[in-house]
């Protein structure tokens, strides 16, 4: 969404307070992608806030709330997650001369780009949004604490019931000659 600043840069009022929601498809700039097995339906993505002078400075405020589908880690069930946070950005008004942060060692500066600027009086946040959503998503996500999963040799939900599959012990087939090895043991200790 483009933000109008015009009025808080001349300095006709102090803030300007946003709320809006949007769609990562329909985002026109290039930003981070989200891990592939995340999906924000659409307006999934809620963002309230404002954009204030403090002092002379710029700022960009936002709370952003997420509502996104995912897969279980254990059973592959589809679930319905929803994360929440907040983000704070400095406003450049003009164009920051393009800067490499690596220093001539190869090691990076600590520089930060936590900064959005201003294109012809307006703000466009989404991509930096998009990006934060990108990294602050749990890794996996369970559909409760103590999914079971799925069997490991036929694949079936073990939430659905007993497969069968529990009697025999699975073995890595990677390690199945160790499987002859306790096999093996076992008949050398009754004989």
């Amino acid at each position: 969404m483009k933000l109008d600043l015009s009025e808080l840069m001349s300095g006709r009022a102090s803030s300007i307070r946003f709320d809006y929601t949007f769609d990562p498809e329909h985002v026109d700039l290039e930003c981070a992608a989200l891990p592939s097995d995340v999906t924000i339906p659409e307006n999934g993505i809620r963002v309230t806030g404002d954009a204030v002078d403090s002092l002379g400075f710029l700022k960009f405020r936002a709370h952003v709330s997420v509502a996104y589908l995912t897969q279980c880690a254990r059973c592959l069930d589809e679930i319905k997650e929803e994360f929440d946070f907040d983000m704070e950005r400095m406003i450049l008004t003009a164009p920051a001369e393009e800067k490499n942060h690596v220093n001539a060692d190869g090691e990076w500066d600590g520089v930060l780009d936590d900064t959005l600027t201003v294109n012809e009086g307006r703000l466009i946040p989404d991509a930096d949004i998009i990006e934060e959503i990108s990294l602050g998503l749990p890794p996996f996500a369970l559909c409760s604490p103590d999914c079971p999963g799925l069997c490991p040799k036929c694949g079936k939900r073990r939430a659905d019931g007993d497969c069968g599959c529990r009697d025999e012990k699975f073995v890595n087939p990677k390690f199945a000659v160790l499987k002859s090895l306790l096999k093996d043991g076992e008949e050398s200790e009754r004989g």
